[in-house]
């Protein structure tokens, strides 16, 4: 008769029902008889109409007691399925999920309307369709990057909540994450509930969104595009979500309403980046604004860029159909530090990635202190620093930008300098120390200071150097002191003229030798003779960069971190006393630049941020007043009181950095800090999968055909209606029985 009950532990309180029972019976037993002379007479008419009046009380009895128990089994909201004979009793209250879709992708507009808009509108019809007097239900799940339910109650506060939604997000739809709190839902709604809940996805239908962890989409060729490995392979975390949904009997019913076509026509914007790293300020550079045609048609775009707010010439660029071309500006940065680049297409039907923003970080010159333990004014190459110095001088070309080029900016200084307060050793990024005998107390003291602010320290023996008197200067077994390693002796070859060491390896991705990797630069460095160098024990946590090829394949370059800083150390000289490295300036120039290059370097602070990552602002001076300024121009005072640290003043983290485009925050005494929140490049690609194909991708998906089933109701078959309406009706009439019938059996008493 009954599938169940809503509230079952309500059930319980039928037996309430007993307390008209046991009122019956105490008020039997309330007194003793007493027997008197005229009391024959009313026993006599007593026995007379005795057993009608317990006919009587019975019938009220059995009113009081179905009336209370009636209204308890209602309040336990018994249901019942479609193959009960109940079923033309019961009262089906609907309960319904709408998945909205709101990835960037639903901006796409084919005239006025954009799809998110058409998706919103029949989000509104569905739930109009639902009653809330009869106790309808309706949650709204907004779909993009991070699923939230917008409404979870009823229909009117649904109708309120789709009335704020103006446009989709500016990031892709999570499917595998939007389905899980889907399953969430359901696992809670479906446990024990009387009404069969319907989950209902308003979506464009993305390719994209099915496929995105395979690279590529595959093609779209029914269900053999499903069953292709990659698309098996980005779909797994969405289908576990569907096989548990399944396991629930739940379906996902899969309204589109996207585009007519199967891959809409869109071009975006997928990069912005110079083409080669920017070494520093004052040098010609070439910014790239990579485009991609999404569409099946080549087509001219229009592409402009704009650096720091100053638009440069546009250029046209042929793009060719689904795939890439890319426009190149000439441009160069006069100053170092950041740099805001736009670039941005002629308007399309889909504009969120008709721009794209980059904080481009432009380096200053290196601040190199050279401390030369053999310097030589008549022969650098006697020198201990001579050819590497030569080797950091500015450029001398006929070209006037070139030469104005400054990567490093060198002092030199003698060993004892360093232990002079005068000289600042702040003012410096890297401290090469070469060829020196030891190193006084004070000068290491002041060594280690510096290096675990974030200064990089490169050493390097020479003719002159100590290896135990290093040792006892700069090496802790403990890892406190600066040597990376333990210098044990000088190694040399046998005979200069027979024999020499190489280089037999060397860490290809690090980007002090990054440079030698490929193929056609690796012998300037693998072939190089050395001849001399020394032996080293390195402590557990330094890195050997690279090793030589003698038989136990000794460290040539070390690095270890120390504090904020890190410290190099070169076991062989940068004279050619010891080595025919500083001889060839093809390896030199490479090997010195990089290597004072990477140990200065301090990780600028990142300003190109994903969608949804918090914005960390630092400022030069102390920030009064700071306001962030969204890519719409909306702004926003900023509570919290600025933090000094290093060099600066640092704002708390900023969330809710969720729309795409050049974000600042700026401050009363003029100072601003800008970041690029970069979109999503993949979002562009409208490509749609077809109907046929979804069918194919999992048997809980179940596409809604747009010509029929307009009124969204799940289906019949397995469906289950409430009783608890006319289970209270009879409640209610068997109160007003039982009212009726005790007054009128008060009214002809007391007329008997």
């Amino acid at each position: 008769m009954f599938d169940g009950l809503q509230n079952p532990a309500l059930a319980f309180g039928a037996l309430a029902a007993l307390v008209p029972l046991i009122i019956h019976l105490l008020n039997q037993r309330r007194h003793r008889p007493l027997a008197f002379g005229a009391m024959r007479f009313v026993l006599a008419a007593y026995r007379r109409t005795r057993r009608r009046a317990q006919m009587e009380n019975l019938l009220l009895l059995l009113l009081r007691m179905g009336a209370v128990a009636l209204l308890a089994f209602a309040l336990a909201r018994p249901f019942s399925g479609g193959d009960s004979p109940l079923t033309l009793l019961t009262e089906s209250r609907r309960d319904v999920l709408l998945v909205i879709d709101a990835s960037a992708s639903t901006g796409y507009r084919e005239h006025v309307e954009s799809v998110f808009e058409r998706i919103v509108t029949r989000a509104r019809e569905r739930v109009a369709d639902l009653d809330g007097s009869r106790g309808d239900r309706v949650r709204v799940l907004l779909a993009d990057g991070a699923p939230r339910l917008i409404a979870w109650r009823t229909p009117d506060e649904a109708t309120s909540a789709l009335a704020t939604l103006a446009e989709p997000s500016d990031g892709p739809m999570d499917l595998a994450a939007t389905l899980a709190e889907v399953r969430r839902i359901a696992a809670v709604e479906m446990a024990g509930d009387g009404a069969a809940l319907e989950i209902v996805l308003l979506t464009d239908l993305q390719r994209g969104a099915f496929f995105r962890d395979a690279g590529a989409a595959p093609p779209a060729d029914g269900a053999g595009g499903a069953q292709n490995g990659a698309a098996e392979g980005s779909a797994s975390d969405w289908r576990g979500e569907l096989d548990a949904l399944a396991a629930m009997e739940a379906r996902v019913r899969v309204e589109d309403l996207g585009a007519p076509e199967p891959t809409p026509p869109n071009l975006g914007v997928l990069a912005v980046t110079p083409t080669e790293p920017v070494l520093g300020p004052s040098l010609p550079v070439e910014v790239e604004v990579l485009v991609a045609n999404h569409g099946t048609v080549s087509s001219l775009v229009r592409v402009s860029l704009a650096v720091d707010g100053e638009r440069l010439p546009t250029r046209s660029v042929e793009v060719p159909a689904r795939g890439t071309a890319r426009a190149l500006f000439p441009t160069q940065f006069e100053r170092p530090g950041p740099h805001v680049l736009e670039a941005s297409l002629e308007g399309d039907r889909l504009t969120f990635d008709d721009g794209r923003a980059d904080v481009l970080w432009v380096p200053a010159p290196v601040r190199v202190l050279a401390v030369n333990g053999a310097p030589v004014s008549d022969d650098i190459e006697k020198d201990a620093l001579g050819l590497v110095l030569a080797a950091l001088e500015p450029f001398q070309t006929d070209d006037s930008l070139l030469s104005a080029f400054t990567p490093f900016q060198v002092r030199t200084a003698n060993p004892f300098e360093l232990a002079d307060e005068d000289l600042d050793l702040g003012d410096f990024d890297v401290i090469l120390v070469a060829g020196v005998e030891s190193l006084a107390s004070p000068a290491v003291a002041r060594l280690e200071e510096r290096v675990r602010q974030g200064a990089g320290l490169v050493l390097a023996p020479g003719e002159a150097t100590v290896p135990e008197a290093w040792n006892e200067a700069l090496f802790r077994a403990d890892g406190t002191g600066l040597l990376p390693a333990d210098m044990d002796r000088r190694v040399s070859v046998s005979s200069r003229r027979e024999s020499y060491f190489r280089v037999a390896r060397f860490e290809e991705t690090h980007p002090a030798l990054e440079f030698f990797a490929e193929p056609r630069w690796r012998p300037l460095l693998t072939e190089v003779p050395f001849y001399d160098f020394v032996a080293v024990r390195p402590l557990p946590d330094a890195s050997v960069l690279a090793a030589l090829d003698d038989e136990p394949g000794s460290p040539l370059l070390l690095e270890r971190p120390f504090g904020s800083g890190r410290v190099l150390l070169f076991t062989s000289s940068l004279n050619p006393d010891w080595n025919r490295l500083s001889l060839s300036a093809r390896t030199l120039v490479p090997f010195a630049h990089e290597l004072l290059r990477h140990a200065a370097r301090q990780e600028p602070p990142r300003r190109t941020l994903a969608l949804g990552e918090a914005l960390l602002p630092r400022f030069d001076a102390f920030p009064r007043n700071p306001v962030l300024v969204a890519p719409g121009g909306e702004r926003r005072a900023l509570g919290g009181d600025p933090r000094e640290v290093e060099n600066g003043f640092e704002l708390d983290p900023i969330l809710g950095a969720d729309r795409a485009g050049l974000w600042r925050v700026e401050s009363d005494n003029g100072e601003r800090v800008s970041f690029a929140i970069a979109p999503d490049p993949a979002e562009g690609d409208l490509e749609r999968v077809s109907g046929a194909e979804l069918s194919s991708l999992h048997p809980a998906l179940v596409p809604v055909a747009q010509d029929r089933d307009r009124s969204g109701r799940a289906e019949p078959s397995g469906s289950r209606g409430e009783l608890w309406r006319p289970i209270a009706l009879l409640a209610l009439l068997a109160l007003v029985g039982d009212s009726l019938f005790a007054a009128f059996l008060g009214r002809r008493r007391s007329h008997g």
